[in-house]
């Protein structure tokens, strides 16, 4: 709100250390506020969305201790690793931490790859995540089934370790490529971002949702989460994993990027653009403009001709 920063960082042997900066305004008699439309999303709902991560996160899951050790070792100067014996096991660190990519190990005790993927692909909460299989059967019904259910990948042990490592590193820099685009083009199909079906569907009825409501300037995260039925936490990391953006920025960038459409198509004035695309005053229609596009919506305007 103020454009300040908070930050978290372990307080070893026990504890956190929360770090806030604020920047240092001169006040003058013509300074004026302008506030986000909502507060700040970096700690919605518990600590783990303060806390920035250093790396990707990646779940391996392999009952095999020794193979587990030796990957984690292998892979962890890029990523942090955690792991999981079990599918069932690989579910509890999913309830609990934010994971970016898993890779797991197909025949296991208790619950194995294939299920694993199955619950994955078909909760909504980790439907985004990728899921690369390795699996010692070259059976191609088996690797049919994996893709079935959803699995991203499909790799047969024994494998080379560097392909691995390019194939999680490739996932990881396809995210990043889907929240550039999110942000950069003005019309993105949601299925440009997702993975699944069910976060296809998800991203259509949350733009679609923030479209309806474009004029009313009133409306909010909360509206959006209760209209889309997730919490404001879980819609928050969704969000950010599939677009880059929290629920505010997401609203925000789906109002700019209809009215710079408008600005294209239309013969409206700017003043008329940002009260039809929800901005309470072209002042702030064109500070967010200017942040998110790096150019005026005038300066856009004359690029045009």
């Amino acid at each position: 709100m103020h454009g300040g920063e908070v930050f978290v960082s372990d307080n070893i042997p026990q504890g956190s250390v929360f770090t806030f900066t604020l920047p240092i305004i001169e006040l003058g008699e013509s300074t004026e506020f302008i506030y986000e439309d909502e507060p700040s999303e970096a700690c919605i709902d518990g600590l783990n969305e303060c806390k920035p991560a250093a790396s990707p996160v990646l779940l391996l899951v392999d009952d095999n201790r020794d193979f587990c050790e030796f990957m984690a070792d292998s892979l962890s100067d890029d990523y942090i690793v955690l792991t999981a014996e079990n599918g069932q096991e690989a579910l509890e660190v999913l309830k609990n931490t934010d994971i970016n990519i898993v890779v797991s190990d197909v025949m296991m005790p208790v619950m194995d790859g294939t299920e694993l993927c199955r619950q994955m692909k078909t909760n909504i909460h980790w439907s985004h995540i990728p899921i690369i299989l390795l699996t010692a059967r070259t059976a191609e019904e088996s690797k049919i089934e994996g893709l079935e259910l959803g699995a991203d990948d499909y790799i047969t042990k024994p494998f080379n370790f560097n392909v691995l490592k390019l194939r999680i590193h490739k996932f990881i820099e396809w995210t990043e490529k889907c929240h550039y685009a999110f942000s950069q083009k003005v019309d993105i199909s949601p299925s440009e971002i997702t993975i699944t079906s069910l976060d296809e569907q998800l991203m259509e009825k949350a733009i679609q949702i923030v479209e309806k409501h474009l004029t009313d300037s009133d409306f909010s995260v909360e509206i959006l989460s209760e209209l889309l039925g997730l919490s404001r936490s879980h819609l928050y990391k969704k969000l950010m994993c599939i677009t880059g953006k929290g629920p505010a920025e997401f609203i925000r960038i789906v109002r700019l990027k209809r009215g710079r459409q408008l600005l294209e198509k239309s013969q409206m004035q700017i003043a008329e653009v940002a009260y039809a695309v929800g901005f309470n005053s072209p002042k702030r229609f064109t500070q967010n403009f200017r942040n998110e596009f790096g150019i005026s919506p005038s300066e856009y305007l004359r690029s045009l001709k």
